[in-house]
């Protein structure tokens, strides 16, 4: 075989082992810029101590006759409000967002599901379910009492499909050497993450950190993200589920 001969099929594996190693196809690009679901977390501390309080909020609209329900909650105290989202005047149908905070009665781990779904149709499955794992420590004083401390925000479709990507959004600053890191569980891809500046002409500026995900099952997964300065311990961290369908 001549050396050109060799030369051109060098460069063809190249290129194909480049593809299938790192490239993102035009479809999950495609999807990425317009995602199915946008969690928006805001995380205080490492743990949270009992007296305070995990937020999550998911969208409703109690007009199409759907409500959530919480099914599991053995140990949590669940406080629920409603709140529409402001509609010009004389709209109606418009909807809103389920606002859930929780406490516990004691530190430990425990489970928070509710379904989204219309009572009086005891024979279809729910439009949309979320499952959560909640850790909550002792508390060694009434600094956070009540305070939420951890906010997890669902805007769109709560349970993707499988194939789907999700954004996760949370509030950072790497100019001051924290840095948040994704830790997912296996199965969620990490297809892509960045820092957004909030200004970029002002130096020192904080900004976002985002991350898209997906799975390529359906399943429960796990993201969990840290804050901390290389070889030190870190100052932040949050997990919440996703599920797929």
């Amino acid at each position: 075989m001549d050396k050109c001969k060799i030369i051109i099929i060098g460069v063809c594996l190249l290129f194909a082992c480049t593809f299938m190693a790192g490239c993102i196809s035009p479809d999950v690009t495609d999807k990425m810029t317009d995602p199915v679901l946008v969690v928006s977390v805001e995380k205080e501390g490492v743990t949270i101590p009992v007296n305070a309080c995990i937020q999550f909020v998911v969208p409703a609209n109690p007009t199409t006759g759907y409500s959530w329900t919480v099914n599991e909650s053995t140990g949590l105290i669940v406080n629920e409000q409603y709140e529409a989202t402001p509609v010009p005047e004389g709209w109606v149908g418009g909807g809103g967002y389920q606002y859930y905070s929780l406490t516990a009665e004691k530190a430990g781990t425990y489970t928070f599901k509710a379904v989204y779904s219309r009572p009086w149709e005891t024979d279809a499955e729910p439009i949309y379910t979320i499952d959560q794992t909640l850790v909550f420590c002792n508390a060694t004083d009434n600094e956070q009492n009540g305070k939420i401390m951890l906010s997890v925000a669902f805007n769109g479709t709560v349970n993707p499909k499988a194939g789907d990507v999700v954004k996760i959004v949370t509030e950072g600053n790497p100019t001051t050497g924290y840095y948040w890191t994704a830790v997912p569980d296996e199965g969620l891809t990490v297809l892509k993450d960045e820092f957004v500046t909030s200004d970029p002409t002002l130096a020192g500026a904080g900004g976002t950190y985002e991350w898209y995900v997906t799975a390529n099952k359906a399943g429960q997964y796990q993201f969990k993200a840290t804050n901390q300065r290389s070889g030190q311990d870190p100052i932040g961290t949050f997990f919440f589920d996703l599920t797929f369908i």
